[in-house]
């Protein structure tokens, strides 16, 4: 492996800035403040973790970034410009592949060049990125024969053809075993490397955003906040089952622990309150229409 940088390499260009940027949803049973009043200053190059409790609007976070989803309140700005609208300088690789069964391997990775360049350009920069994750024997393959691993370096090859500023990773690798995971995190490290991209990797695995990281934002339950900001100052490469990636990981569950456990008590309170309304309605009788 020829990653041998540390930390204090990178550039200080600022890439990505998000400004009190908060979130509401309606739902049935009125608003739901996903994220409130959100700010984060990322710099170009930079590799951002998110970690946090189930539903506490890290996706959504990231989907404001691609400009799949606007703010209720506040902006995110890239190179000072706003986000409104998705842009192929962000690309999203999501938990599933999501890959044309119907394409092989090759064509997956250049659908997002068709209406760009010819034929003979586009394969050229295809097989450029699928050696660079280690697919290029597998270019006319389809995606039943393919593994999971394998999937997800499809995924990461046709974003990375798209040539992006900024590279957003939602779960990317939650579906795979750990010794496929464990590949993969050297490998997305080499070509983040390689590429010089600004990552923001959504994730629940608080080892992984350790092993990845350059800052780790831990989130609060719902409404999500940034309850604490973690600077992960150790060379690179890191092994996951080093000491000072342990270190850093248990530091990192202890703030998760209590928003894990205001997550959980909500839940169990909901679910309560909804049994103990069925219990009490009356057998055939709509408690909202007023009988």
């Amino acid at each position: 492996m020829k990653l041998k940088r540390s930390l204090k390499q990178k550039k200080i260009n600022m890439r990505l800035s998000i400004e009190k940027v908060s979130k509401n949803f309606t739902a049935q049973h009125g608003k739901v403040l996903a994220l409130d009043e959100i700010s984060i200053q990322i710099k170009e190059g930079e590799f951002i973790c998110f970690v946090g409790p189930s539903g506490c609007g890290k996706t959504t976070l990231l989907n404001m970034v691609a400009g799949l989803e606007t703010p209720t309140k506040g902006v995110v700005r890239q190179s000072g410009e706003e986000i409104k609208i998705p842009s192929s300088d962000r690309v999203v690789i999501f938990q599933e592949a999501a890959l044309f069964p119907w394409l092989n391997v090759i064509q997956n990775v250049e659908f997002g060049l068709v209406r760009r360049m010819n034929v003979r350009k586009r394969r050229e920069i295809s097989r450029t990125f699928l050696n660079l994750v280690h697919l290029g024997r597998f270019e006319n393959a389809y995606v039943h024969q393919l593994s999971g691993g394998m999937k997800s370096r499809v995924a990461i090859a046709r974003a990375l053809a798209l040539n992006p500023s900024i590279l957003l990773m939602d779960e990317p690798f939650a579906a795979l075993d750990a010794q496929t995971r464990d590949i993969l995190h050297e490998e997305i490290e080499e070509i983040w490397f390689q590429t010089k991209q600004t990552i923001v990797f959504v994730t629940h695995n608080v080892r992984e955003a350790v092993r990845l990281g350059d800052r780790v934002f831990v989130f609060t339950a719902r409404p999500g906040r940034i309850k604490k900001e973690f600077q992960i100052d150790l060379p690179r490469p890191r092994d996951t089952n080093s000491e000072s990636v342990v270190l850093y990981a248990k530091l990192i569950q202890q703030e998760l622990r209590e928003e894990i456990e205001k997550f959980l008590k909500e839940e169990v309170d909901r679910d309560w309150s909804l049994k103990k309304a069925n219990l009490l309605r009356p057998a055939g009788i709509d408690l909202g229409s007023g009988i």
